[in-house]
């Protein structure tokens, strides 16, 4: 009787699946293909439904909604999902800063609505806070050098070098040094005279600040 009963509640699952009633729920490692516009993404149940409360719902079984192909149709723009995958699949929050620039503030704002309509709680306080400002620091250093004609110098791609000639000027020439013979005759200077300011900018990236509250 017990066997009967069991075969009974299984078939009436199967049925009930067949009507549309309960779409099967993906298993964890099942590929999953995403229709965002006109573009295609792959990834994992797995992936999707970890921090996402939008795709949990979708991936729940509740609802049969994927397409004719099996792919789920999602209404949105397919850049921004771009970044919304990249941080589903590793946790790495955004940062988009330029050294020229600084932050794209219109890239967050577009990425913060992208974080609310796919309700990823950690991506939407990253922006809405504005928490990205702590992953980037830059710091300004004045030098003065005396006796340069020229600077040649190798610096990392994160630090940002203006040079601005310093030149002591008034009504009669004085020599950088304070050297009497050259008082109103600037040809008298030689290269131990000159002077440049070097005004170093550098902009360094707090990687574990993108990865904290995993």
């Amino acid at each position: 009787m017990e066997d009967e009963t069991s075969d009974n509640a299984i078939s009436g699952a199967d049925a009930a699946s067949e009507d549309g009633c309960i779409s099967p729920l993906p298993a964890v490692g099942t590929k999953i293909t995403l229709e965002v516009g006109e573009q295609r993404f792959v990834t994992t149940a797995a992936t999707l439904t970890e921090e996402s409360g939008f795709f949990s719902s979708l991936l729940s079984g509740r609802w049969d909604n994927t397409q004719e192909d099996g792919s789920y149709f999602i209404d949105a723009d397919a850049d921004l999902f771009k970044h919304i995958l990249r941080y589903l699949r590793r946790g790495v929050l955004p940062i988009f800063y330029d050294n020229l620039k600084g932050h794209d503030h219109g890239m967050y704002l577009a990425l913060l609505e992208e974080a609310k309509y796919f309700q990823i709680p950690r991506l939407e306080k990253w922006i809405r806070d504005k928490e990205y400002f702590q992953a980037v620091k830059v710091t300004r250093t004045a030098l003065e050098r005396e006796g340069v004609d020229a600077i040649d110098e190798t610096t990392g791609t994160d630090i940002e070098t203006d040079i601005y000639p310093v030149w002591t000027t008034e009504k009669v020439y004085v020599c950088p040094r304070n050297i009497t013979v050259h008082r109103g005759n600037p040809s008298a200077c030689g290269k131990t005279c000159r002077k440049v300011q070097v005004i170093r900018k550098r902009t360094m990236f707090d990687q574990q600040a993108c990865i904290e509250g995993r």
